[in-house]
C-alpha cells in the first residue's frame, strides 16, 4: 500500500457511474457504511465527496475523522484504502465543479450543499473481482448457511433478507483495526443464514477474512442493482464450519434507503429520524 492515487485510479474515481462506499465509525464504535458515488480524487493525495442532504455519515466523519473507502467500476475493478477527514466547504472550485454535474439518484437530480475533504492515509493497488470465484463462493455460502443455528430474533425483515439473498447484489464487510484504520472487504458471496446472521465463504478474499479479529464490532452493507440497500451492524464471530465460512451476528439493522433512513431493528433503536444514509 501507499498513499499516492495513481492516474488510473484517479480516472476510476472520476466515474459518475461507479459504486462508492465510505466507512465511518458510529458513537458506539461500529463501522457505518454509506453508498457515496460522488467520492473522487483531488490530486494524488486527497479525496472529496459531496453532501446533498443531512446524514449520519457526515456527522460521524466530523466527530471521528478516521475513514475508509472503496470504489468499484463497471469492469469490476476496484480500489480501497483509508483516509482522514480534514475539512468541508460550501463554496470554492470543487463546490462549483460538483454542482456542474448533478448526480441522478432515486429518480431525482441532486445538487450538493457541502463538499468534504479527506487526506489519503493508504490506498491499495487497483484489483479486479473474479466472478468465477464469487459464483463458487456463493454456492459454498449457501451450503454453509444450511448448518447455522435457527433464527430467534427476526433481525432481518423480508426486504433486507431478500437483498442479502440476491446473487448479484454487492456486499461489503468493514471493521476497524487496532490502529483505528477502517478495513473493508468485498464479500459478494455473502448470504443470510436465517434472519439473525450473515455468512460468507472464504472464496474469494479468504486470507483477508481470516484476519478479521474474532469478536470485533463489524458491519455488512448490501446493495442490489436497483440501488436498494441495507446495512447491518453486529459482531463478527470468526470462521466456522464446513465449508469454512465467516459468521456475522446481527445486532442492529439500518434502512439506508430514502425517504426514511433509520434503524429498524431493534425497533426502539431509533431515537431520532434520519434523513440520509
Amino acid at each position: 500500500m501507499g498513499n499516492i492515487i495513481s492516474k488510473q485510479q484517479q480516472a476510476l474515481l472520476a466515474s459518475d457511474s461507479k459504486i462508492g462506499i465510505l466507512v465511518t465509525r458510529d458513537e458506539d464504535g461500529y463501522p457505518h457504511l454509506t453508498f457515496i458515488s460522488s467520492i473522487q480524487a483531488l490530486g494524488e493525495s486527497r479525496l472529496t465527496f459531496g453532501k446533498f442532504c443531512e446524514g449520519l455519515s457526515k456527522r460521524f466523519i466530523t466527530e471521528r475523522p478516521e475513514a475508509g473507502f472503496l470504489a468499484l467500476n463497471g469492469d469490476m475493478e476496484f480500489l480501497r484504502g483509508t483516509a482522514v477527514y480534514d475539512s468541508s466547504a460550501q463554496t470554492g472550485k470543487e463546490f462549483d465543479e460538483y454542482n456542474k454535474k448533478p448526480m441522478f439518484r432515486y429518480n431525482s437530480y441532486f445538487g450538493f450543499s457541502r463538499i468534504y475533504y479527506l487526506n489519503v492515509d493508504d490506498i491499495t493497488p487497483t484489483e479486479k473481482l473474479s466472478m468465477k470465484k464469487i459464483v463458487v463462493g456463493a454456492v459454498l455460502t449457501r451450503i454453509a448457511a444450511l448448518f447455522q443455528k435457527q433464527s430467534v430474533k427476526g433481525a432481518l425483515g423480508h426486504v433486507g433478507k431478500g437483498i442479502f439473498a440476491e446473487l448479484d447484489s454487492l456486499k461489503f464487510i468493514a471493521y476497524y483495526d487496532g490502529r483505528l484504520r477502517a478495513r473493508i472487504i468485498p464479500v459478494i458471496q455473502a448470504g443470510p443464514a436465517g434472519t439473525d446472521r450473515v455468512v460468507f465463504s472464504l472464496l474469494p478474499f479468504g486470507k483477508e477474512i481470516k484476519r478479521i479479529p474474532k469478536g470485533c464490532k463489524a458491519a455488512v452493507f448490501a446493495v442490489n442493482l436497483k440501488m436498494e440497500s441495507v446495512l447491518v451492524k453486529g459482531i463478527y464471530e470468526g470462521v466456522h464450519g464446513l465449508p469454512r465460512s465467516g459468521r456475522f451476528v446481527i445486532e442492529r439493522v439500518y434502512n439506508s434507503m430514502p425517504p426514511k433512513n433509520e434503524y429498524i431493528y431493534p425497533s426502539h433503536d431509533a431515537p431520532e429520524t434520519i434523513t440520509d444514509f
